[in-house]
């Protein structure tokens, strides 16, 4: 029960911390007005081909911290297993770079595998970084 409570609480906190690290990433980098609502592909496409590539990466890094601080939320609730329950929450996190896969698809397929990479990796350290914590 432990585990799972580790790995819901280590979800939800991941995502917060990304979506916040993701508005301020559209603060320094605004989407244009005019494609903020894309309700067609042809739209999704102009969207994808306006997204400046500064913001992408902050986005990523956004999702590295989210990861992160998930990892290490997820490991500290669970005290043990945290290989277990940290892959747990990266593989939920890797969801984003997949959906993101099928909005960036032809155009700029790097983001979504830097997201991917963000997460399962920032997840891990997070979790060897409580683990490091408790043993101090």
């Amino acid at each position: 029960m432990r585990n799972g409570l580790a790995v819901v609480l280590g979800v939800i906190v991941a995502n917060v911390v990304f979506f916040l690290g993701s508005v301020a990433a559209n603060r320094f980098y605004p989407t244009p007005p005019e494609l903020m609502d894309p309700q067609t592909p042809e739209a999704t496409a102009l969207r994808v081909a306006a997204a400046e590539t500064n913001g992408l990466v902050l986005v990523i890094l956004a999702g590295a911290l989210g990861g992160l601080v998930g990892g290490f939320v997820g490991a500290k609730v669970a005290k043990g297993r945290t290989i277990a329950v940290t892959s747990a929450i990266g593989g939920l996190l890797s969801l984003w770079a997949v959906f993101s896969f099928y909005v960036f698809f032809p155009a700029r397929l790097w983001f979504p595998g830097g997201l991917l990479v963000a997460f399962l990796v920032s997840t891990f350290l997070g979790g060897i970084l409580a683990g490091s914590s408790r043993k101090q």
